[in-house]
Parts: C-alpha cells; sequence; structure tokens
C-alpha cells in the first residue's frame, strides 16, 4: 500500500548534524530527494522525504590527483567540470538540455543501464563513489545501484588528468545508442575500456596497447546482445570499429598534449 501525501513528513537539513538526527530518527524510513527526479514515489516503509538542496553536495572540488564532485552536481555541471569535449557529446547525447541541468548526478546513476552513456563514460574514467555514511569509495556496480534506493551518493572522485575518448552509434544521431565504447588512459601502459549498448549490458576490460589492440575481446563481449533495436553480429562488427577509433583519439590527444 502506498502512503498518501498526508502521511509523509518533508525536512530539509541544513548540516550535516541535523541529517544526522533525522536519519537516527527515521532509520529505515527515508526517501532522499536529490535532484532531477521528477516523479519520486514514496512506498512503504516511508514516512519521511529528506531534500538534501542546503548540503553543499553540488560542489566541485580539486586535489593534487584527483576531482571530487558532490553527489547533486547535475550532468551540465560534471561536463564543465572534466572539460572533456567527447564527455559533452556523451552528456548531449543522454539529456536535454532541462535535464542536463537538473538531474543530479545521485538519481544519474541510480536509473542509468547499460545505454546511458555517460555513466559508461565514468565507467571507462574509473570513476569511485562515496556514498553517505561510508568511509570507502567503490567502483560502480550493481551493488552500489542497488545501495542508492535508499542511499545518496556524498562525493563522486575521478582521478586526473582527464583521459577520455567516446564513441556511439545510435539509430538517429541524439538517440541512446545500440553501441557505445569509451576509454581512458589510466597509466602509460594500461587503458581501461568501457561499452554499453543494450539496457542489461554493463562491460569493461582492461586494454594493454603493447600487447593487443581489443578487438577480440569487445567482439566476445557484444557476441550474443540481440534485441530488437540490434543484432549481435552488427553489433561486434560496429564496437570493433568504435574502439578503434576511440584508440586513435586517445593517440591523437597525447600528440596534441606534447606539442603543446
Amino acid at each position: 500500500m502506498k502512503m498518501t501525501k498526508a502521511e509523509l513528513t518533508y525536512a530539509r537539513p541544513v548540516t550535516w548534524d541535523e541529517l544526522e538526527g533525522l536519519q537516527q530518527e527515521f532509520q529505515g524510513q527515508i526517501m532522499y530527494l536529490a535532484g532531477g527526479d521528477y516523479h519520486p514515489k514514496a512506498n512503504d516503509p516511508v514516512s519521511i522525504l529528506i531534500d538534501l538542496q542546503e548540503l553543499d553536495l553540488d560542489q566541485v572540488g580539486f586535489a593534487e590527483d584527483v576531482i571530487m564532485l558532490g553527489g547533486l552536481i547535475n550532468l551540465q555541471q560534471l561536463g564543465d567540470a572534466l572539460e572533456s569535449k567527447d564527455l559533452q557529446e556523451a552528456i548531449s547525447i543522454e539529456a536535454g538540455a532541462n535535464l542536463r541541468n537538473s538531474l543530479s548526478l545521485t538519481n544519474y546513476v541510480k536509473s542509468s543501464n547499460g545505454r546511458s552513456v555517460v555513466q559508461i563514460c565514468l565507467n571507462a574514467m574509473e570513476a569511485e563513489y562515496l556514498l553517505a555514511g561510508e568511509e570507502t569509495a567503490q567502483a560502480h556496480s550493481a551493488a552500489l545501484k542497488s545501495k542508492l534506493t535508499n542511499d545518496f551518493i556524498e562525493e563522486i572522485r575521478i582521478s586526473t588528468p582527464i583521459s577520455l575518448a567516446f564513441a556511439s552509434v545510435g539509430r538517429s544521431p541524439k538517440d541512446q545508442p545500440v553501441v557505445a565504447v569509451a576509454v581512458s588512459r589510466r597509466s602509460a601502459d594500461r587503458i581501461h575500456v568501457a561499452c554499453g549498448g543494450a539496457e542489461e549490458m554493463w562491460a569493461e576490460f582492461d586494454l594493454h596497447p603493447s600487447d593487443d589492440d581489443g578487438e577480440t575481446m569487445i567482439r566476445e563481449l557484444f557476441k550474443v546482445i540481440n534485441d530488437p533495436w540490434a543484432g549481435a553480429k552488427y553489433r561486434q562488427d560496429i564496437a570493433a570499429v568504435l574502439l578503434s577509433r576511440c584508440l586513435q583519439k586517445l593517440v591523437q590527444d597525447s600528440n596534441l598534449k606534447e606539442e603543446s
């Protein structure tokens, strides 16, 4: 049975101490309002809606080797902070202007699937997520998404310098893709690859360019991905082309940085 609006308490804490007090009082009964979810559904046993917008979770911080993004940063702020043309392209595919300026990363990560191209880019960059009340950040996973049903992201951490190349193919230029590939150079001899294009498909792997071009692995990952949008053979062929294109972009970007 769904609760009526009259039965719900609304709170907007302005300090973390106030939030912790509410968490203790309403343990197991909380739904967090994190921005950009226009149709939140409060089911049993939720008895309080906690609005997080006064807790400075929309800030961007910079340390020596990492960018730290608050969990209420929206997609547009993410693109502005990382200054990556390829990420901006993914964001433009992901959502229109209104959603880009309102949907928080907490709600985006919670609702993302294998066709969510910004999530694929974040996976390639090996973004880590610190949930509220936890001490250790964690990688994107099904377990993380499950926790977000009753929690929120306090901070997202992405190592610098930012390295990203992204490419996708959809039924139209702005459609969600049937194949998407993102790659990020994580060290001198390691590139991390993330790919998707079907709702239930999440895949990542490491590539060492001196040993392998990654084609065999990415073809293997797509060999059974069939749905009404595209068949596996088509996806395998496109994925191999997109991976090659992304790797070439990384080389070009590296050369440009050396020249500058």
